[in-house]
């Protein structure tokens, strides 16, 4: 971190106090990636040397991950550190801030149109709620890799347009996900709420949910047959009860809001919904 990094840290912190939380590269962590990617790199150097001059003739798996898989995710781990450097992240009770090589980013929690997440895998979110049983939190686990950085991922988008993304670098970047989530439910998940509750239809990307049940492509599933939402491999599934296969697979870095679809799916299940009910006046509606 250079001195203007510095001096736009500390401006921030004597303007607007201490932040709930702050997040960072911290400088043994972004040594020790530097080390690995650089390690990666010389390694796959080494072995397309003696594998060139002075290897057999066969190519397969083995020989594709250590002569090209391995060097390449060396170099993409430099790429995105050196993206990376000076980055800091500011929580407040209001919104999150943004430092980074000299530019300031502010997010008003209550401007914050959608959040996106690129996670390999997450079994179920994590649910909070209240004496009453409403949600009052919500969250998807996140998972860190070790080498390849760059997929894994979270943006956070303003009604605007403007866009902030942070990426695994980040020292706790599991916890800066945790509470990006939780602030944007509890700003984000009273308007979803009422409309559901009113019957409109809350769109997350090419997922539909009503009070019907869930759309996709043409096709429809009421909440009766809807058994669980789950993340592997990046993707989002929804699981339909007695069927093996999904009943649909998207890219979870495509579904604005996943933490809001999940937490839509529980209050579903929750209150037992009526696989037909009365038809509502359509007014689509996006989680916002």
């Amino acid at each position: 971190m250079d001195y203007a990094d510095d001096d736009h840290l500390t401006r921030s912190l004597t303007e607007l106090g201490d932040p709930d939380a702050l997040f960072g590269i911290s400088r043994g962590r972004f040594l020790a990636k530097l080390g690995l990617g650089l390690g990666l790199m010389l390694f796959g150097a080494v072995a397309n040397y003696f594998w060139w001059f002075r290897g057999p003739a066969g190519f397969g798996h083995l020989e594709l991950l250590v002569l090209i898989v391995v060097p390449l995710s060396g170099g993409a781990m430099l790429v995105h550190m050196y993206r990376e450097r000076g980055l800091h992240v500011l929580v407040y009770p209001a919104g999150l801030l943004r430092l980074r090589r000299g530019e300031v980013d502010s997010f008003p929690w209550h401007e914050v149109d959608h959040v996106l997440l690129n996670v390999n895998r997450a079994g179920d979110a994590e649910f909070v709620r209240g004496g009453d049983g409403e949600l009052v939190a919500c969250w998807l686990p996140v998972d860190v890799p070790t080498f390849q950085l760059w997929k894994a991922g979270l943006t956070v988008a303003r009604g605007d347009g403007a866009v902030a993304h942070f990426g695994p670098a980040l020292t706790d970047y599991d916890a800066l996900a945790e509470e990006v989530q939780r602030r944007t439910f509890e700003a984000l998940w009273p308007a979803v709420r009422a409309n559901f509750a009113a019957g409109r239809t809350i769109e997350f990307g090419d997922i539909e949910a009503s009070r019907r049940g869930l759309r996709y492509g043409g096709k429809a599933l009421p909440w009766a047959d809807v058994k669980e939402l789950a993340v592997a491999q990046g993707k989002l599934s929804v699981k339909q009860g007695g069927k093996w296969l999904p009943w649909v697979l998207v890219d979870v870095k495509e579904v604005p809001n996943p933490h809001l679809l999940f937490a839509l799916v529980s209050e579903a299940h929750r209150l037992a919904l009526d696989p037909d009910p009365p038809r509502n006046e359509p007014h689509p509606q996006a989680a916002e």
